[in-house]
């Protein structure tokens, strides 16, 4: 059941982050935090992941309406079904982080991002987007085990 909690705390995390990076973060904020790996930084994105589709915001929204019904009833689904737990978590994890960007895209109109890791400090991401990923990598890494086995 664990999976359940899941979505809303990336949510939330997510969106109190993006408020602090707001609140306490201007354009010119360059701060280096955890040996200097990562990089505080605020960044609007007003198109998907790397500016894709900025020009286009109609698209961009429909796409995320229709990604969002998608990831609501795969988890959903999955939700009903014994088992298949990694993927329930992994499912979790991307719901949890979209919803998240949704929210700041359909509120803000773009999305807040805030850090940066060193070796690429000019591609600024925001906890969201490393809550996608994660998902992503559990739902591969289940996957591939289960062909193992």
């Amino acid at each position: 059941m664990l999976y359940l909690i899941i979505t809303p705390i990336c949510f939330f995390v997510d969106q109190i982050c993006k408020m602090k990076a707001v609140k306490n973060m201007d354009d010119y904020t360059n701060k280096p935090i955890l040996n200097n790996n990562i990089i505080l930084r605020l960044s609007y994105n007003e198109g998907a992941f790397l500016g894709l589709l900025k020009n286009n915001k109609v698209l961009l929204l429909i796409i995320n309406i229709v990604s969002i019904i998608i990831l609501l009833g795969l988890s959903i689904s999955y939700t009903m079904v014994k088992g298949n737990y990694i993927i329930k978590i992994g499912l979790a994890f991307i719901t949890g982080g979209a919803l998240s960007n949704i929210a700041d895209r359909v509120r803000l109109k773009k999305v807040v991002d805030y850090f940066a890791f060193k070796i690429k400090p000019n591609l600024i991401f925001n906890l969201a987007d490393m809550f996608v990923f994660l998902g992503c990598l559990i739902i591969v890494i289940s996957e591939v085990i289960s062909d193992f086995s």
